[in-house]
């Protein structure tokens, strides 16, 4: 069996003018909505996209810290290459689109001070 994990963590804070901010690391300024959700685009379709294969699942999950949650979200490559998963209308080539519908409904809950992580596995078999 394979797996991989790419994860993105990160610091909300506020920006001054009360906007929320994605802190990822001291080095790199802070990412808006907006940027944060590019940088999770480019992660996926960059490191996550070009390693799957037909047979795959790819299960993103969200956490929250404080307080404590977590949900997931699996769709399973098929051999034909387009993503098939529950709650999915129909299989699609790209399920980002999907996935993001997952978690940005999450991210518009957090507050100062959380701590927010998504991750994405890759699993075969």
């Amino acid at each position: 069996m394979f797996e991989a994990v790419f994860k993105i963590t990160a610091l909300v804070n506020s920006d001054g003018q009360g906007q929320r901010v994605f802190r990822v690391s001291e080095r790199e300024a802070p990412a808006n909505d907006a940027e944060f959700l590019s940088r999770l685009a480019t992660m996926y379709q960059q490191e996550v996209y070009t390693i799957l294969r037909s047979g795959d699942d790819l299960t993103v999950a969200v956490r929250l810290d404080l307080p404590p949650r977590e949900v997931e979200r699996t769709v399973h490559l098929r051999e034909d290459r387009l993503f098939e998963g529950e709650g999915m209308p129909q299989a699609t080539a790209d399920p980002l689109p999907y996935l993001r519908e997952f978690y940005e409904p999450l991210m518009q809950q957090v507050e100062p001070g959380d701590v927010f992580t998504i991750t994405f596995r890759v699993e075969r078999p």
